[in-house]
């Protein structure tokens, strides 16, 4: 359960997978899929880092920012499982950002990061 109480920023990489008439651009249609998370409040910027194309939707590689909102307290672990729970998002990494720090300077405070295996194409013969 979600408890609004608490917002901090945050910054993840993230596979969305974007159907092919979705509204508006790749990037704000993946943000849209993002923020439908009951966890993240608004993606506040986005910068696309891959595209794969397919039949029926395109997954887009983002790099985002987002307002996350929760219970103070309440680990990256939690919010990654949320993010990651939603359909067609897949989490590669997440990390808060120190809002204290300025905004040229900010540093995550802890990374948390999904290795995972990606299929390479092999050259036909």
């Amino acid at each position: 359960m979600v408890h609004p109480d608490y917002q901090f920023a945050v910054t993840a990489r993230v596979a969305v997978r974007v159907p092919v008439h979705a509204n508006g651009d790749l990037v704000s249609a993946g943000s849209r899929i993002v923020e439908r998370t009951d966890a993240v409040d608004q993606v506040t910027e986005a910068t696309v880092r891959g595209l794969e194309p397919g039949l029926n939707d395109t997954t887009v590689t983002l790099d985002v920012r987002f307002v996350a909102v929760g219970e103070r307290g309440e680990d990256l672990a939690v919010l990654r499982r949320a993010v990651d729970d939603e359909v067609g998002v897949s989490v590669e990494t997440m990390a808060a950002v120190d809002e204290d720090a300025d905004s040229e300077s900010s540093t995550p405070l802890e990374e948390t990061a999904l290795t995972r295996e990606r299929p390479t194409a092999s050259p036909q013969v």
